[in-house]
């Protein structure tokens, strides 16, 4: 069946988790964390072709991916999202940055709303996060129109070692029968190695 593409009109529901094992036999992760206030999130990835000139000629034509990720515009990124992405400890609450640069590695999902209402599933396996100084600001006007200010990160993936595999997606058009949306986001946004299943 030829579907008709939709275009999409907005993201929510960014939940992350920590990386705690990646090997041949698996990858584990930690507990969820939704981080509220999304605005936008835009995939970096590019890529291209490459063509081998033999026999006085292009022989062979391979293309390429490169820079897979995203970068998230958020409304804020919290003290507390901002020590787990770096792999900080808090003091009391208080973040301190200092040359101690550690990479930790997460893996994220997300959804998309299509204008039928319907949903995207996004899901990236394993990668790490970077931003600029989380403690910018832009001061307020006298009068006027409040400018609503957001923090923005660089999520930069890379392969899992347990199956070289970046990043997946699913669209709600294609759920089995037997699986309601609702039981769908529940696993999707819980368990990082969930797939639907059908009976």
């Amino acid at each position: 069946m030829n579907k008709k593409p939709l275009p999409t009109i907005g993201v929510d529901k960014y939940t992350f988790f920590k990386v705690n094992e990646d090997s041949v036999s698996g990858t584990e992760y930690g507990e969820a964390y939704n981080l509220k206030g999304t605005v936008e999130i835009a995939p970096t990835d590019s890529g291209g072709s490459d063509v081998f000139d033999a026999d006085n000629g292009a022989y062979e034509a391979s293309s390429y991916i490169e820079k897979l990720g995203h970068d998230i515009t958020n409304a804020d990124i919290p003290p507390e999202v901002d020590a787990m992405w770096r792999g900080l400890t808090r003091k009391n609450g208080v973040v301190e940055v200092g040359n101690d640069v550690k990479t930790v590695y997460f893996g994220v999902v997300w959804r998309i709303l299509k204008s039928d209402g319907s949903y995207r599933y996004v899901r990236y396996y394993k990668g790490s996060y970077s931003f600029a100084s989380n403690v910018g600001g832009k001061t307020k006007p006298s009068s006027g129109s409040i400018d609503k200010q957001t923090a923005k990160a660089t999520y930069t993936a890379v392969q899992r070692d347990f199956d070289n595999n970046y990043y997946a997606y699913f669209d709600e058009s294609d759920l089995p029968s037997n699986i309601t949306r609702d039981e769908f986001e529940n696993k999707w946004f819980t368990d990082m190695n969930y797939y639907p299943q059908t009976v």
